[in-house]
């Protein structure tokens, strides 16, 4: 019964059930013994009592019903109706107050005012987010009310409760009723002319706009309160607001992050002057180092984990440097070692991250030492939990794979409890399942995994109806499907029917998204990928390429491929393709190694497609020597990104042989003429075992038989040779398709579209 109740109430609350139908469903619950039927009972005459509009009634039987069960185990029932009776019988009593004298109103205004603030609280544990907006909506009324009032006391108390549940809504990251608050108490404070607390509720102001992307405003107030410290020689003030408007300048984008640096730097300096005047301790300087790294961190940028990683390091040392730390100072240090192995891990080396997956370990034995004096210690220990896990899903080190699974499994673990008790939500279970899932599939060759994608699928499918209520859904959900074919491109395997056609509903889905999310237009150029609809494909690139996006130059690349893709289908004689050129100097600005590799395949597309329709030697010779030099021009090409290319250059090197050799039997056989002063390139004699430990086995099969027959062509009369120059001129075709699987190309444009998502990582709970 209670489970039921208390998920209606919920409903009601978050207003997904109106009240008629929420009071048919509890109307309808069955019950065990009389007192659960008593309590459906008092519940539902209390929401009867809203509902003919006499909240009076309604909140004497809420409160009578809550004092009755007050003794019971179930703490989340009475405290859903204490939050139940706010909700709907507070604006009632607050208006009420109107007519009564000064002696009667204020005392009651201050009861409805602590109310609200329980409420809040209680919102916030009980993860009721949607009802935050009218508690801060009633919170603004119930200040007005008693600032009506005039009561200087009474205002100061209020003004000062109002500016706690400010700070308490920030913290829950509810910026928009926090800087509604604020708003307001600067304009009392400013009326009653309380300078320091005026300064204060500024201040606080400027943060939250900072965190609402309102970096402009922020800035001015800000520049404005330097002001205001400056004259008042307030050297505490000026640091304080120095820092922030570093922190500020830090997540504007359009601001040069080596201003944002100097303004961090100016920060330190003021934090050190304000310690050696004694007005704060070695703790505070560590915590302003702690807050601008952070801050970089949160901005997302991954060229700067180096300036966050050395702010943090200052930090720690400077906590170091203190030999008895209080429980506060140790809350600290257990942040400056998460940001630090988080930091460290996003570097993706080796090094790094065996020193981020240290600072994290470390990090969690703090958290183990010290879990009483955290708030909420199993929401921070699965958050760190999380974090090595996803840490250990990004690199490629397998000695880190086991120690992610295992980390999943116990941030799993405990945000499924969590979860229970209703203090996250599903988005952050989702993310931990998601992750445990893919790195228990890339594992899954050793492992006895029947299907590892099957969970991938049904994650994926429960991350749908949250798309509605919950904007990071699209985006992890955009994460996930890049991830799940960025791991079957690196590891191997194919995705099963039933996860496939999920995808493509997601894809249209996805069309009713944020479309300035890059996670979002990059997973749109994987979706036609997965179904290799390169005509889809190429349009969506070229779509993306006509914009000044991020992924402008990559979808250049991803154009280029799916041209390539369309190209192969020129070999099939029975369509009508024409060759385009994949080509221009824009891919070729890009990445030269792809350029010089699609230019030798359309060379022999153009080529093989010219000799279907005219059947000239000379001509099939020439456009051989031709790609033959061009894919021999491969292996000239250096590339700083490092994805694929062995192999790449691998296959390139051997199809110019190849080529090289049949061009060259046309020429002696056959009487071809190849026109050499056409080509300014020459083709290097390459030994075919150099790369012979890269190749497939297929591939090397095939150009053995292509060399064996090449050999019988030579060796045979003319007449003889035709059967065997067809078997050659028929391994070239099978080549030319097979040569995109073994060179690995898809892997390095998947890497490179994965590379410019990746530039600003998304930041999970």
């Amino acid at each position: 019964m209670e489970s039921i109740l208390q998920a209606t109430l919920r409903d009601i609350l978050i207003a997904s059930l109106s009240l008629d139908d929420g009071l048919s469903k509890i109307q309808g619950i069955s019950f065990r013994n009389p007192e659960e039927a008593d309590v459906l009972y008092d519940i539902a005459r209390a929401i009867e009592e809203i509902l003919l509009r006499r909240p009076g009634l309604a909140n004497a039987k809420l409160t009578e019903l809550v004092v009755r069960m007050s003794f019971n185990e179930n703490r989340v029932l009475p405290e859903m109706l204490i939050l139940f009776d706010t909700r709907y019988t507070s604006s009632h009593r607050r208006s009420e107050c109107e007519l009564s004298p000064d002696i009667e109103a204020i005392p009651r205004l201050i009861d409805i005012l602590g109310e609200l603030s329980q409420a809040v609280t209680s919102t916030i544990r009980l993860n009721l987010r949607p009802v935050l907006p009218f508690l801060s909506d009633e919170v603004l009324m119930a200040l007005n009310a008693i600032y009506d009032r005039r009561h200087d006391a009474t205002v100061s108390l209020a003004l000062h409760e109002v500016h706690y549940l400010a700070w308490i809504l920030v913290e829950a990251g509810f910026f928009e009723g926090a800087e509604l608050l604020l708003n307001r108490l600067i304009e009392i404070s400013t009326e009653v002319g309380d300078d320091e607390f005026t300064f204060e509720v500024t201040f606080d102001y400027a943060c939250v706009l900072t965190e609402l992307k309102m970096f402009g405003a922020s800035r001015n107030i800000l520049n404005d309160l330097e002001k205001f410290a400056r004259r008042s020689n307030d050297s505490l003030k000026l640091a304080e607001v120095t820092l922030q408007l570093g922190v500020n300048e830090t997540r504007d984008d359009s601001v040069d992050f080596k201003v944002a640096r100097n303004l961090g730097d100016k920060a330190s300096e003021f934090y050190d002057m304000a310690l050696k005047d004694g007005f704060i301790s070695r703790d505070e300087v560590g915590l302003a180092h702690l807050v601008i790294g952070s801050s970089i961190l949160a901005n997302g940028w991954r060229e700067g984990m180096s300036n966050a990683v050395e702010r943090l390091e200052l930090g720690l040392r400077i906590y170091d440097s203190i030999e008895t730390k209080t429980p506060t100072q140790m809350i600290h240090v257990f942040r400056t070692l998460t940001g630090l192995g988080f930091a460290h891990g996003l570097m993706g080396d080796h090094d790094n991250m065996s020193k981020g997956i240290e600072y994290l370990t470390n990090a969690r034995e703090i958290l183990e030492q010290y879990k009483n004096s955290f708030s909420n210690y199993e929401i921070e220990s699965s958050r760190v939990e999380n974090a090595i896990g996803w840490l250990c899903l990004s690199t490629e080190s397998d000695e880190f794979w086991e120690m992610g699974i295992e980390s999943f499994k116990r941030a799993n673990e405990i945000r499924e409890k969590l979860l229970i008790s209703g203090l996250i939500s599903d988005i952050e279970i989702l993310g931990t399942r998601m992750g445990l899932a893919l790195s228990i599939m890339r594992s899954a060759e050793r492992s006895d995994t029947e299907d590892p994608q099957e969970p991938i699928r049904d994650i994926i499918a429960q991350y749908v109806p949250l798309f509605p209520t919950d904007s990071r859904a699209y985006e992890e959900i955009a994460i996930s499907t890049f991830d799940l074919v960025w791991l079957l491109a690196r590891h191997g395997g194919t995705l099963p029917p039933r996860l496939r056609r999920l995808l493509d509903d997601v894809d249209r889905m996805l069309e009713d998204a944020d479309t300035d999310s890059i996670f979002i237009q990059g997973v749109s150029l994987v979706f036609p990928y997965l179904e290799n609809s390169w005509n889809t494909l190429l349009e969506r690139s070229k779509r993306m390429t006509d914009s000044s996006n991020h992924l402008a130059d990559v979808s250049k690349i991803i154009a280029a491929l799916a041209i390539s893709k369309i190209n192969l289908e020129a070999l099939n004689l029975e369509l009508t393709s024409r060759v385009k050129p994949a080509v221009d100097d824009q891919v070729l600005r890009i990445d030269a190694l792809l350029a010089q590799y699609w230019l030798g395949q359309t060379y022999l597309i153009q080529t093989i497609r010219a000799f279907y329709d005219n059947k000239d030697y000379s001509d099939l010779a020439s456009g051989l020597y031709a790609a033959a030099i061009a894919f021999n021009e491969v292996l000239d090409i250096d590339s700083d990104f490092g994805e694929s290319v062995e192999f790449i250059k691998a296959t390139s090197a051997s199809m110019a042989q190849m080529l090289h050799k049949f061009s060259l039997t046309l020429e002696n056989q056959y009487a071809a003429y190849i026109d050499r002063s056409k080509f300014a390139g020459t083709i290097s004699n390459i030994d075919e075992t150099q790369y012979a430990f890269i190749l497939t086995e297929d591939w090397l099969g095939l150009v053995k038989i292509a060399n064996a027959y090449l050999q019988m062509v030579e060796q045979s009369e003319l007449v003889e040779a035709q059967p065997y120059l067809n078997a050659v001129f028929s391994n070239i075709n099978r080549a030319l398709r097979m040569m995109d699987t073994v060179s690995l190309v898809d892997r390095r444009v998947l890497a490179l579209l994965g590379a410019e998502m990746n530039r600003r990582y998304y930041l999970r709970m």
